[in-house]
């Protein structure tokens, strides 16, 4: 689970920010809050909704969380440059180091984990186990003039000195703009796996122009899937009664795929876990991958209308429902996802293609699908909707604005304090909040 998150000098990010999934004080809405078990234990919000004019920096920060982690994920090749991007509007952030950093939860232990950088090197790197009192160093990285590197390690449960000198050996070796986690994992270094692991198959970021992926997969493996996945798009009123996965030998049963495709794939799937999604040129989807023969599988999802006045369904591509029904699909792994693993899905414009009544719904039902599990929930929005203080809490709500300097800062409605039986939502609008836009009057445009 995310604890905190900061960013500095990024997009539209001069100075450093904090979103905290830390509760506040207050009593309401309390199954929103996983409590930890001992004293020292950190309390975690399970969901959050950003708010923001258009530009004042929402998807920035989205986008900042997705930068990082595919860093961490994907590391750097050679001696290519970061593709960093700073703020470019205070001509003393051109020479000031970026930084990330998320404290975080995983398998009942607490991290801290960031790094500072620029475009040519990783000018520091942490880790720290922490928790509600102390925090106790796991690693520190530094890069040196003359590209040097300076490396320290803290105690390290299960690691023996000849292990230590291998790992200082490997941190020592691991190039200027290369991430010392991402190279430990490649050099099939052990010890900081949990934290690459959170990274990698916890952390889930979804942008408006995401498309669902792999449902096709989980669907045709385990029949509860499909259950699950029927119960949600008819609970929220998509017309769909029934839904099927249909299965293709690639080569022999699709004849419009054309060779030099399926020799591409062929090369690129691998793994035995790796898929790849292909548009015919009927423009029907299919997510492919290989059987334990090696040879090439195609499935695809349709769903079934009713017909008026008939016994028949018609059959529908997914590709040919429509952009809210669509837009629920690409949800749906959210809501999925929560009876098989403690994931976080950040959601940048949740409202996009939803009614402002489903977004709202899409949300109550996280929260009571979540409440054995701890799972979280970040979304951005414009949707006033959602200022319900019966359905989120104060402390679950931020509020994210530009200043006449062109920088994005980050606050919470916790500083505001505002009553639980005031309607936020009109104060919201009302502008007690900030973060809506202002507008000139329109005979300045002299039109």
């Amino acid at each position: 689970m995310l604890i905190r998150y900061f960013v500095e000098n990024f997009m539209s990010f001069n100075n450093q920010v904090e979103f905290s999934m830390i509760p506040g004080k207050g009593r309401l809405l309390s199954s929103h809050i996983v409590k930890g078990k001992k004293s020292s234990d950190i309390d975690i919000l399970r969901s959050a909704i950003i708010y923001g004019s258009n530009a004042a920096g929402k998807s920035n920060l989205i986008k900042s969380i997705d930068f990082a982690r595919n860093l961490i994920i994907k590391g750097t090749k050679g001696l290519e440059q970061i593709p960093i991007k700073k703020f470019r509007l205070d001509i003393k952030s051109v020479n000031k180091p970026t930084k990330f950093q998320f404290d975080f939860k995983f398998k009942e232990k607490y991290y801290s984990y960031g790094f500072n950088l620029d475009s040519n090197q990783i000018d520091e790197e942490w880790l720290y186990k922490i928790n509600k009192f102390r925090e106790k160093l796991l690693f520190r990285r530094r890069t040196l003039e003359g590209n040097k590197v300076d490396i320290k390690f803290g105690k390290i449960p299960y690691l023996r000195s000849q292990n230590l000198q291998f790992l200082k050996f490997v941190g020592k070796g691991t190039r200027p703009n290369q991430l010392f986690l991402t190279e430990s994992i490649q050099r099939n270094v052990k010890y900081f796996e949990d934290v690459y692991e959170w990274f990698n198959d916890v952390l889930r970021i979804i942008f408006p122009a995401t498309k669902y992926k792999g449902i096709e997969f989980f669907f045709s493996k385990r029949e509860e899937i499909k259950d699950i996945l029927l119960k949600l798009l008819q609970f929220f009123d998509t017309g769909i009664s029934d839904i099927v996965c249909e299965k293709f030998i690639l080569e022999k049963e699709i004849k419009d795929v054309p060779e030099d495709m399926i020799e591409k794939l062929k090369k690129r799937l691998i793994k035995k876990s790796a898929t790849a999604i292909l548009t015919s040129p009927n423009n029907e989807r299919y997510l492919v991958y290989k059987d334990t023969k090696g040879e090439l599988r195609a499935l695809r999802l349709t769903s079934r209308h009713t017909i008026k006045n008939s016994k028949k369904h018609a059959i529908f591509g997914i590709d040919e429902e429509s952009d809210g029904t669509q837009r629920i699909i690409d949800f749906l792994p959210v809501l999925i996802s929560i009876f098989q693993a403690n994931n976080i899905f950040i959601i940048d414009e949740i409202d996009r293609s939803l009614h402002p009544l489903l977004a709202k719904k899409f949300i109550e039902v996280f929260h009571k699908m979540s409440s054995k599990i701890n799972a979280q929930l970040i979304v951005t929005t414009h949707d006033s909707n959602l200022l319900d203080l019966k359905l989120i809490r104060k402390d679950e709500i931020w509020f994210i604005e530009k200043n006449r300097a062109g920088e994005s800062n980050l606050y919470s409605m916790e500083e505001f304090k505002p009553r639980y039986d005031k309607n936020i939502q009109k104060g919201y609008l009302l502008g007690r909040f900030g973060a809506i836009p202002f507008f000139r009057d329109i005979k300045e445009l002299r039109w």
